[in-house]
């Protein structure tokens, strides 16, 4: 592939946005102190960019970034005039495979990883063996793993910085540190009531609270614990809970609520809730309150939840082999149609052998369904997002994706658009057709 070391002025370089049909997105998030700090490495190195050019490509006239993408803005926030780029000329797919591979080992410092789009955007390419940490990672959480916030323990009117300031600790903003919504809480709370158990007569329990420690608080006889637990320890509570036999419906991390070997029931709701200390987390729950049940989908419900934080909800993109279906596949479907699966129809599997042969994993791990679960209910799902046409059966359900006639992000470009037929006693049929430029 043709490369040319070159210094490109910093008005004719664009962030990767996904821009580029063949080039996800940059997964990649960052704050402005990320790039302050990154723009005072700058300054105080003046060699910094040119040790660690970024990483270019051609498209429309400028120059998208794949690696570097904070290095460009730190030196737009040095005030320099020109970068130190290296633009690549790829031809092949080979040639994309290596500015994304490369895309992905380009780690800085600073900034975190945007989980929602390694999963429906870079979720084909080998991210475990390119260095991207698994959700559960220590370095990655950076926090101790008990510090979950709810509103155990706050008093009156007291605001969540007021509440925080009394432990006199400085917390990471981390899925760990998430102060449930009032609203977003108080919604859940009614959803239970009215479609999993009855509270009346039986106290709920929140006990992640700064310095608190679940498995040590009191949990009276009847009660329900219904909360927003760690992310970073989820499952280890969630299986803690499930041997103790304390009832429980927990708030969990949407991208990996599955958990090897627990008896419980699953509702990926796959919203993003936006928490009052500022994260924003894909989020689906977990419960022991309904036995038989392996995963419960409930049309309405990540609507009602976006609407309560008044945003609108978003469909994410997640697809697999058929019979296997995820976390964040099922939010999807949930948003449309109702669907249960039973324990005895559906089983935990953190990867498949055919994804590993050809360099790919389940990542976040999914469920093996059985034939009579992938018959149930809900058999087509239609999603957008990716620009990126498709269509095959998942799980017994036929998804599809027509792509775009405006924006096509597929390697070679074509516009296309798709024709669903459906035709009493048989099988629903979806076509790709593509626009003769």
């Amino acid at each position: 592939m043709k490369k040319t070391r070159i210094d490109l002025p910093v008005e004719v370089i664009e962030l990767n946005t996904g821009q580029i049909p063949w080039l996800p997105r940059n997964p990649r998030t960052w704050t402005q102190s990320d790039i302050d700090q990154t723009a005072a490495s700058i300054r105080e190195d003046p060699d910094f960019l040119e040790e660690r050019p970024v990483l270019v490509v051609p498209h429309d006239g400028k120059y998208v970034v794949f690696a570097g993408n904070l290095r460009h803005e730190g030196a737009q926030g040095a005030a320099l005039a020109t970068v130190p780029s290296v633009v690549y000329y790829p031809e092949t797919e080979l040639d994309y495979e290596v500015v994304k591979r490369r895309a992905m080992k380009d780690n800085g410092s600073f900034g975190s990883w945007d989980w929602d789009t390694l999963a429906n955007e870079w979720d084909d390419e080998p991210l475990l063996d390119w260095g991207v940490p698994a959700w559960s990672s220590p370095g990655e959480t950076k926090c101790d793993g008990q510090r979950g916030l709810s509103s155990e323990g706050r008093k009156g009117a007291e605001g969540y910085q007021e509440f925080v300031e009394k432990f006199d600790m400085e917390l990471p903003l981390t899925t760990d540190d998430c102060y449930t919504p009032p609203e977003v809480y108080d919604l859940i709370r009614d959803f239970v009531d009215k479609n999993v158990a009855p509270l009346e007569g039986r106290k709920l329990i929140r006990p992640f609270y700064p310095g608190g420690d679940y498995k040590n608080a009191n949990y009276p006889d009847g009660c329900i614990v219904l909360d927003n637990p760690p992310f970073s320890i989820y499952a280890d509570i969630v299986r803690y809970y499930c041997e103790k036999g304390i009832p429980f419906f927990l708030f969990g991390p949407q991208l990996t609520l599955f958990i090897q070997d627990a008896d419980v029931c699953y509702l990926p709701l796959n919203v993003t809730i936006v928490y009052e200390n500022g994260a924003k987390v894909n989020t689906g729950f977990v419960t022991n309150l309904l036995p038989g049940i392996r995963v419960k989908c409930v049309p309405g419900l990540k609507a009602a939840v976006a609407a309560a934080q008044h945003e609108e909800p978003t469909t994410p993109v997640y697809l697999y082999p058929e019979e296997i279906i995820t976390s964040a596949l099922l939010g999807k479907i949930g948003s449309n149609a109702e669907l249960e699966i039973t324990k005895d129809e559906a089983a935990y599997v953190r990867n498949l052998d055919g994804l590993k042969e050809i360099g790919k994993n389940l990542f976040g791990g999914g469920m093996l369904l059985s034939r009579a679960a992938a018959e149930k209910e809900a058999n087509i799902a239609i999603y957008g997002h990716t620009h990126v046409p498709s269509a095959g059966v998942i799980g017994g359900v036929l998804v599809c994706n027509p792509g775009s006639v405006s924006r096509p992000r597929q390697a070679d470009g074509r516009r296309s658009y798709g024709i669903l037929t459906l035709e009493e006693g048989k099988e629903p049929e979806f076509d790709i057709n593509y626009l003769q430029d």
